[in-house]
């Protein structure tokens, strides 16, 4: 066994080992544990077996199919009572019916005689015949206990000392890894902290080694995309009301929310013109919470190998098990456009109902930040209360937002926003989102770089003017959003008029 091997067994799964207890003690035949961590949900299972007082034993699945039959149908009717059964990745079995029929026999043996088989495997995969007969068990990944016993497992190897604070930026920063997974990330942390030291804890470089694992892990997930977000909702010019609504649940994912009686934060719905910041607003809310962001790829999802279904499933499960945190779902309606229609469609209503519900029951604390285009293409169930805390419309920018817009993309390209007349600017650019807004400003700045000199407000007010705002292309579809928005709808912005009465009051 590898180091990494002993590191991932070093720690037991308290969610799963409760679960695991009540399962064994209710008459389920046969139950299935969804996981990659093979060794470490046998290991819990050990354990509850051990202080339930049951033996395990292994089936052996490598015989031949009717050796295997013969082996299911004496277990049905010989297994000592109590027993349990292990075995892993049965679905070779499945493509046999005469099999298929003896675990079914094997299920109703067990169930009158106080028997569980346990099959351990990484997808949930069971044949229509057995589906009321297995007891599916999600294997959770390790939770923040868990993981810092495996981190105090890796100092004790390298006899190495962490301060407290390190030690738990470390374990939070490893949260979504599998138990190998983590414990790799930590020794590979250790190993650069004993090259070069406490510079490395200075530069925060031990949590970095852990990103890195996290964010190559998350690649090959191909479903899932881990962001570092750098700025707040400061970076996002105008939409004050959405800012507002934010701030004040700031602090709502913490242990003093639940105890004043509020439930977690479940998620927004942004609607709105393309360019005008609904996918920056998903990162600056993870920024401004501090929260780790995952984004879904849902044209990933629908070409996964392992089957839509089964991507959803464990993509949902990452972002729980790194709660709290804020899943981002990017133009949600061309994911599930075609849901209700025949053939093909059959996956993607599938899948929208899997992830309905799920945003309907989660009991974890992720955020959801879904943006959207094309209302016309929008499910319809998206929009039922229960599944966001709120829908926002965000429109095209006004005046005060342009001007906001100008300043923050001056500012990061290291001019002083005080040098260029803003208002007459944001007047300029009346109709252009914000993304046209900051190519203006990037044009301006090649003109006049191509020129040799510095900056200036008439390089913007040309560059303004060469600019085709997306509006003249869709001038009667932004009005028809607008039309749709207003009865639907909460506003992203706030009302110029209400803005105006509160500076003159």
């Amino acid at each position: 066994m590898t180091s990494a091997d002993c590191g991932a067994n070093a720690a037991a799964a308290p969610a799963l080992a409760g679960e695991l207890e009540i399962v064994l003690r209710a008459p389920y035949g046969i139950v299935l544990l969804v996981t990659h961590e093979e060794q470490r949900a046998l290991r819990t299972l050990a354990d509850v077996a051990a202080r339930l007082e049951r033996p395990v034993e292994t089936i052996d699945l490598g015989a031949t199919p009717a050796e295997l039959r013969q082996t299911l149908g004496r277990l049905a009717l010989d297994a000592a009572s109590g027993a349990i059964h292990v075995c892993f990745d049965p679905y070779p079995t499945f493509a046999d019916a005469a099999l298929v029929r003896a675990w079914r026999e094997l299920s109703a043996g067990f169930e009158a005689r106080g028997a569980t088989a346990v099959w351990i495997a990484p997808r949930r995969a069971v044949p229509l015949e057995l589906e009321a007969d297995v007891r599916v068990v999600e294997v959770p990944l390790p939770d923040e206990g868990e993981l810092a016993e495996l981190l105090e497992k890796a100092l004790l190897e390298r006899d190495l000392a962490y301060p407290a604070t390190v030690r738990e930026a470390m374990v939070r920063a490893a949260r979504g890894l599998t138990a190998r997974e983590a414990d790799r990330a930590f020794h590979r942390a250790l190993v650069a902290w004993q090259r070069s030291g406490d510079e490395v804890l200075a530069r925060g470089g031990d949590v970095a080694e852990i990103i890195r694992e996290k964010r190559r892990v998350l690649r090959q997930s191909e479903v899932l995309e881990y962001f570092e977000p750098d700025e707040g909702l400061s970076a996002i010019g105008g939409m004050g009301d959405l800012k507002v609504w934010l701030q004040s649940r700031a602090r709502a994912f913490g242990d003093d929310a639940r105890r004043f009686g509020l439930p977690a934060p479940r998620g927004l719905l942004l609607l709105g013109v393309q360019g005008c910041g609904k996918s920056l607003t998903a990162k600056a809310v993870a920024a401004e919470w501090r929260l780790p962001l995952v984004r879904l790829d849902l044209g990933a999802l629908f070409g996964s190998p392992s089957g839509p279904d089964e991507a959803l499933r464990r993509a949902l499960l990452v972002a729980g098990s790194i709660a709290p945190s804020v899943l981002w779902i990017d133009e949600i309606e061309k994911g599930f456009s075609s849901a209700g229609g025949g053939g093909g469609a059959d996956a993607t209503a599938r899948v929208l109902g899997s992830l309905l519900t799920w945003l309907q029951e989660k009991d974890r604390p992720v955020f959801v930040v879904a943006t959207a285009n094309e209302v016309e293409q929008l499910p319809p169930e998206l929009l039922r209360k229960g599944r966001f805390d709120e829908v926002f419309f965000v429109d095209l920018p006004d005046a005060r937002e342009r001007a906001a817009i100008f300043e923050i993309h001056l500012r990061r390209r290291g001019r002083a926003p005080d040098r260029f007349d803003l208002p007459v600017l944001a007047q300029a650019t009346d109709k252009l989102s914000g993304a046209e807004i900051e190519q203006v400003v990037v044009s301006g700045l090649y003109a006049a770089f191509a020129a040799g000199r510095e900056l200036t407000p008439e390089d913007l007010r040309v560059a303004a003017a060469e600019t085709v705002p997306l509006y003249a292309t869709y001038e009667e579809r932004i009005k028809a959003l607008r039309e749709w928005a207003a009865r639907r709808t909460r506003r992203a912005s706030l009302e110029t008029s209400v803005l105006d009465q509160f500076r003159k009051g």
